[in-house]
């Protein structure tokens, strides 16, 4: 059977990759076509066969020009593959709700290949014809992999289901997705369902009634572990609400009635988020969330055991396609130094660029490479463990996002910016805090709570040029700060604070005219004066002056400026000079100092005829040169 699916997923990649060329060719044809476009759009997409209809039929004279592909594909799903490409084309020649458009349809990959769509359940029609059909009942399946003693167990190795003595429709055992129509017999796969006991009341939910079964897609995973390296799945879309624990929603309406009169600001920074909350003004509550200890130790970990695996896939690729890889000067001069000693030439793995034309392009595409095994399972393995690692930092942030909704309220501000362009300077600390992942968790819990208490809430974003909340104080008063600036100290009344709580205790005053423009943000200021002037604000305020002493975002990693990363409380003020290139330096010698070396962290002479990558005891009293480089 995983034979049969993996030939049904390669034939419906062919089909599907034969529309998608059809589909590209007459895009280009309809863009081409000024002149007749400009007076009849429909008419030329008619003429070209630009529509879902003709895509359909295309789709069917590639199966019957094809018939090796009618053993593992229906016209069916072929139909429902033609309907993917053209909602993909669909977006390319019609503008969205924004007045924008897409690109040029392209031809995907066969790794980005993942999912065969079925056909919808008819609930007006009984036994209508169905791509994949979910038969059985969630009591028989239970039944049928209880153990004696009351546990559900079901073993690696599903057992088959053989075929009911009438028809499918009246099987009421285990669950099993049926996909007829195929010459060699319908096929048959057996269903594996979560056995936890956590997981029981979501099958409970979803299982239950039959009535809400809608539709089937057979869905295909990474898994290094599973023979061939895919995990094939089931998805099943039912007609009913998202499953939400009874521990949920009670958290959900507690916090809907406890919280109803807060408002809360947020703060989103590159290795942390501040969100600050009031009470009309009163009752000022800031927590911070940022990674610990342990967690930026197993960041680190996992970088290094990630660049290990690069290089190896890197090894392994130049290894098995040796003649697109130039030899490094270093192996040029040992092989001049052995041809001119009569020795024989070795064989090494070339450690050189790739070989290239005049404009850099590849002589050969690296779609075109011989990849060894070893190779393929390396890659399986770094796709999975990546989607392993960012489906727990998106759990993680749920958590998160619960406590603070919980504890700061549904009706929260944030700056309206974009965080993936912060990504161009702080990429490594972006990604292993990934602010985005809990700022949309935040969302979601916040929307789902204000659904609850039956009002307006959520997270709204206010525009930075009508609030510029990190250069403001509570007071109104503007107080310019650069990114190195992590201290609010306001001239006008004597505020002082962290830099980012002030700033999200700040949007915690913000007003909209209307809240669905983040132009029409201003900030409260009487109300801001107010919270202000409060004794409880202010000594709140000040004890997170300790905040600002854990980091700079103004220092790359390539910089040797002080900061607390290296031990110091107090770091020196000053920013890397945009003029000067700071390279790694992780092998070699030093001849010159680095900039940002003041006093006794000057680079010696010693230490200018010293390899890099060793390590050096420094003298008692002196600290030693951060060099996290």
């Amino acid at each position: 059977m995983r034979r049969r699916i993996e030939s049904m997923f390669s034939a419906a990649f062919k089909v599907r990759r034969a529309v998608q060329s059809d589909a590209r060719h007459r895009s280009r044809a309809y863009r081409a076509a000024h002149h007749e476009r400009s007076r009849d759009p429909a008419a030329v997409r008619t003429r070209i066969g630009l529509s879902r209809e003709a895509l359909e039929r295309a789709a069917y004279r590639h199966v019957d020009g094809a018939p090796h592909l009618r053993r593992f594909v229906t016209k069916a799903l072929a139909m429902h593959l033609a309907d993917n490409v053209w909602t993909a084309t669909e977006r390319h020649l019609f503008k969205d709700a924004s007045g924008a458009t897409r690109g040029m349809p392209h031809i995907g990959r066969w790794f980005d290949f993942t999912r065969l769509p079925g056909r919808a359940r008819s609930h007006t029609t009984e036994r209508k014809w169905e791509t994949f059909r979910l038969h059985g009942s969630l009591a028989g399946h239970r039944a049928a992999y209880t153990q004696a003693d009351g546990r559900f167990f079901q073993p690696d190795r599903m057992r088959a289901v053989a075929d009911p003595k009438d028809s499918w429709w009246s099987h009421q055992g285990p669950l099993v997705v049926v996909f007829s129509g195929l010459p060699g017999g319908s096929l048959v796969l057996p269903v594996r369902l979560p056995a936890a006991p956590s997981n029981q009341p979501i099958l409970e939910h979803h299982l239950a009634d039959p009535s809400r079964w809608h539709k089937i897609d057979l869905v295909r995973r990474r898994d290094p572990q599973a023979a061939g390296g895919w995990r094939y799945e089931a998805h099943l879309l039912v007609l009913a609400d998202p499953y939400v624990a009874p521990a949920a929603q009670a958290r959900r309406q507690m916090a809907a009635i406890k919280t109803a009169a807060r408002r809360g600001g947020i703060d989103v920074n590159v290795s942390n988020v501040t969100v600050a909350s009031h009470e009309s003004g009163r009752d000022l509550q800031i927590r911070r969330i940022e990674l610990g200890a342990a967690a930026k130790a197993g960041a680190r970990r996992r970088a290094i055991q990630d660049r290990r695996r690069q290089r190896h896939l890197e090894r392994s690729r130049r290894a098995a396609n040796r003649d697109q890889y130039q030899w490094s000067k270093r192996q040029e001069k040992r092989a001049r130094r052995r041809e001119l000693a009569g020795l024989a030439p070795v064989q090494t793995i070339p450690a050189g660029p790739r070989k290239a034309r005049s404009d850099g392009k590849p002589l050969q595409a690296y779609r075109k490479d011989q990849l060894s095994a070893s190779y393929r399972r390396g890659r399986i393995s770094a796709a999975a463990e990546a989607d392993a690692a960012s489906q727990a930092r998106r759990d993680h942030a749920r958590q998160v996002a619960a406590v603070l909704v919980r504890d700061h309220g549904y009706q929260l501000v944030v700056e309206d910016c974009n965080v993936g362009t912060w990504a161009r300077r702080w990429g490594a600390a972006l990604a292993a805090f990934s602010p985005a992942t809990l700022l949309s968790a935040i969302e979601r819990e916040a929307a789902a709570v204000a659904l609850v208490a039956g009002g307006t809430g959520g997270v709204l974003r206010a525009s930075t040029q009508t609030t510029a909340l990190s250069q403001h104080c509570l007071c109104g008063a503007r107080v310019p700060k650069t990114l190195a600036d992590r201290v609010h100290a306001c001239a006008a009344c004597g505020l002082r604070g962290d830099r980012d709580a002030v700033s999200a205790t700040l949007a915690a005053f913000v007003a909209f005219t209307d809240p669905t423009q983040p132009s029409t943000a201003r900030v409260d200021l009487n109300a801001s004066r107010a919270c202000g002037d409060d004794r409880h604000t202010r000594t709140i305020l000040d004890c997170t002056l300790e905040l600002h002493s854990r980091g700079r975002q103004d220092a790359p990693s390539e910089s040797n400026a002080l900061t607390s990363h290296g031990g110091f409380s107090a770091a020196e003020r000053g920013r890397t000079p945009d003029a000067i290139v700071v390279a790694r330096r992780t092998a070699g010698t030093a001849p010159y100092p680095t900039p940002h070396e003041p006093g006794l962290r000057q680079t010696t002479a010693e230490r200018a005829r010293m390899r890099t990558s060793l390590t050096y005891k420094v003298r008692t009293g002196v600290p030693a040169l951060r060099d996290s480089s």
